[in-house]
């Protein structure tokens, strides 16, 4: 049992690695939750809005792994041209648009505050 759980998640770490190593706009999202982790230290966010901004991180980052998983899938089942292969890439990619504007949200929500309250 313990044998399967650590293999599981060696795979899961494998996968992380692969998205990475391949996929620009997840080392994109990395480095702007980098930028946000430094940004919460900085301006003091609390517990809660640390655990939404976590959760958000988390989210957008996910929704990256899911529309890279889906765009190797696609590749596999329709390796040439398919409009149907195009739509699902499209769509996947919408997804991940729609969670990093959701992103962009939720920072405007928690810093935008902080950041006016030392600007004005």
């Amino acid at each position: 049992m313990l044998k399967k759980n650590v293999a599981s998640f060696r795979y899961a770490f494998h996968g992380i690695a692969l998205l990475l190593k391949t996929q620009a706009n997840a080392r994109f999202h990395l480095l702007a939750a980098g930028v946000v982790i430094v940004a919460g230290l900085y301006l003091n966010v609390s517990t809660l809005e640390w655990a939404i901004l976590a959760l958000t991180i988390g989210s957008v980052v996910a929704a990256e792994g899911f529309n890279t998983a889906l765009e190797f899938l696609t590749d596999l089942v329709s390796p040439d041209y398919h409009e149907l292969a195009g739509k699902t890439k499209d769509v996947a990619a919408g997804a991940v648009l729609i969670t990093a504007f959701a992103a962009i949200g939720v920072g405007i929500l928690i810093f935008g505050p902080k950041i006016a309250a030392i600007v004005l």
